[in-house]
């Protein structure tokens, strides 16, 4: 790779000591030298772009650089509603890659790439929260990419210009730009490992699952699951419709109404269709003659070949969802069942309140359930990640893949992200807390334990372990203290991920039985369930 780089040695602004000049299949891309550790920083590298009469599209490639790319900026995030502000551009198709100093031409390092989370509305890639330092440590090239999000990334209305599932389509761009890439940077372009958290590993169950050809060798999938209850929606086929006229232009035409609004600043679609609650989700997409479809098939029961012979890792947090029933009461909990179920069941009103009476009993008297936490945040974390996870782990094991490693990170301390973002301190682990264990987060300002500096450097080296080897524990350490076996139909064994590293036999397992039977007895009600 080398031989393809010249170090300039100029002092580019206060951050940086030197640029690095790389040569790649695109052109040539400057980057710099990090001042926290010893890697090549690139930000901002666009991998697609967008046609500007209809913003909702299929992305297209971006065109060969006839210039010096300085890839110094980390700005670019898709449009979105993030912490109540309007942001983003429709120039966000771009990824950051972060090269440790040692990857060399004869001495090529595997790859992380990594998707963000936030429901496919919000996130980036921004370094601010997936700092790498801590991952590029362990001489793993890291790449995080945006993609487009809400309206622009996932509507979805059977029409040739907009079948849905564009931000997909983004981030196979991106692993196919990474794929042909990243080798002029060091990088092995046969050992690229996907991961992601939340959304993001709902999209990597999606990548398995969908039509086009596999662009990675191994997965880690962070409290993800394409059978996760927040993925499915009945979409709005009328959503840019009702946006234009809200902005404006009453018509009866889709592709008038997508001219109209890719012609309007992002900011006002994007405040238009959250006004009117319009939700866009991953999609069954209709096929048509000379468009390319990511997914033409319902996932909920589907097989997924492409998992054959793959290493795969994939686990949740003890209490995904505690944050969002804090302060929820008995008297809710009804309706928050019947919610929940209405979203991803197709119960007649019957057969819909008698289910809710069977879960509501269940958990009410469940002798299991730590009553000093509220009964909600059980049922909701069981019903929307945890055992659609386990579901997942169901159709991976048919599958066949090459090893199926399964963790439950249940570890409270400082750099728990979520909590600490709303000052949470009791519970267990919650949905998205593990971020602040692989990545540099820059807003975790408070003091850091040093037993939490051995969580983050545990999971940091099991996680590269998995991508250099296919295994996180390929050899016992004083860090690593015992072997992660492997989760099979005979052994459903899982790493319990606290200040003490615990192997276990399937967590929560008489609530995981529990939702065994509910979707057994009830499966000819589950949206998009098809008999064999």
């Amino acid at each position: 790779m080398w031989r393809h780089i010249c170090f300039l040695f100029i002092a580019t602004r206060a951050a940086y000591s030197n640029t690095i000049l790389v040569n790649t299949p695109v052109g040539l891309i400057r980057g710099a030298k990090a001042i926290d550790g010893e890697y090549y920083t690139f930000f901002g590298i666009p991998y697609g772009s967008v046609n500007r009469t209809n913003l909702f599209g299929a992305p297209e490639k971006y065109p060969k650089f006839d210039y010096i790319f300085e890839a110094f900026h980390d700005s670019a995030i898709c449009p979105q509603i993030q912490n109540n502000v309007l942001q983003g551009s429709s120039d966000c198709l771009q990824l950051n890659i972060f090269v440790p100093i040692s990857a060399n031409i004869s001495h090529r390092l595997p790859v992380m790439v990594y998707i963000h989370g936030g429901s496919f509305i919000d996130g980036s890639k921004s370094s601010k929260t997936y700092g790498p330092k801590y991952l590029v440590k362990h001489d793993v090239i890291l790449v995080v990419i945006n993609y487009r999000l809400g309206p622009y990334g996932f509507m979805c209305l059977d029409i040739p210009e907009v079948p849905g599932n564009q931000g997909l389509k983004d981030q196979v761009l991106a692993l196919k730009w990474i794929k042909q890439n990243i080798e002029s940077f060091g990088g092995d372009a046969t050992k690229i490992t996907v991961f992601g958290i939340s959304a993001g590993g709902h999209s990597i169950e999606f990548h398995l699952l969908s039509d086009n050809e596999i662009l990675f060798n191994k997965a880690i999938l962070q409290s993800g699951s394409a059978e996760a209850a927040t993925v499915f929606t009945d979409h709005d086929k009328n959503a840019p419709i009702r946006i234009a006229e809200r902005l404006g232009l009453s018509t009866n035409s889709l592709t008038k109404a997508i001219t109209y609004l890719s012609s309007l600043h992002t900011n006002e679609v994007i405040q238009a269709s959250n006004d009117l609650s319009i939700t866009y989700k991953p999609c069954v997409e209709q096929k048509f003659e000379g468009v390319t479809p990511f997914l033409t098939r319902h996932w909920v029961n589907a097989d997924i070949p492409k998992v054959k012979d793959m290493p795969i890792l994939l686990g949740f947090c003890e209490h995904e969802l505690l944050l969002q029933h804090i302060n929820s009461s008995i008297s809710e909990f009804p309706a928050l069942i019947r919610n929940r179920l209405r979203n991803t069941f197709n119960f007649d009103n019957g057969n819909l309140i008698k289910a809710q009476e069977i879960i509501q009993n269940y958990y009410l008297n469940n002798k299991n359930v730590n009553t000093d936490l509220p009964i909600a945040a059980y049922f909701d974390s069981d019903f929307t990640y945890i055992h659609p996870i386990q579901r997942s782990i169901k159709k991976f094991l048919n599958s066949k893949p090459k090893s199926l490693f399964y963790y439950m990170f249940s570890y409270n301390g400082n750099r728990n992200l979520a909590k600490i973002t709303k000052k949470v301190k009791f519970g267990s682990a919650v949905h998205a807390d593990d971020v602040g264990y692989l990545f540099d987060v820059d807003y975790l300002v408070d003091e850091h334990t040093p037993e939490d500096m051995l969580v983050l450097d545990r999971i940091t080296t099991m996680w590269t372990n998995f991508a250099k080897y296919g295994d996180p524990t390929p050899d016992t350490s004083e860090l690593l203290e015992i072997k992660w076996t492997q989760l099979s139909n005979e052994r459903y064994t899982y790493l319990n991920i606290n200040s003490i590293l615990a192997m276990g036999q399937r967590p929560a397992a008489d609530r995981m039985t529990f939702w065994d039977d509910f979707y057994i007895n009830n499966k000819k009600y589950q949206k998009g369930f098809q008999d064999d």
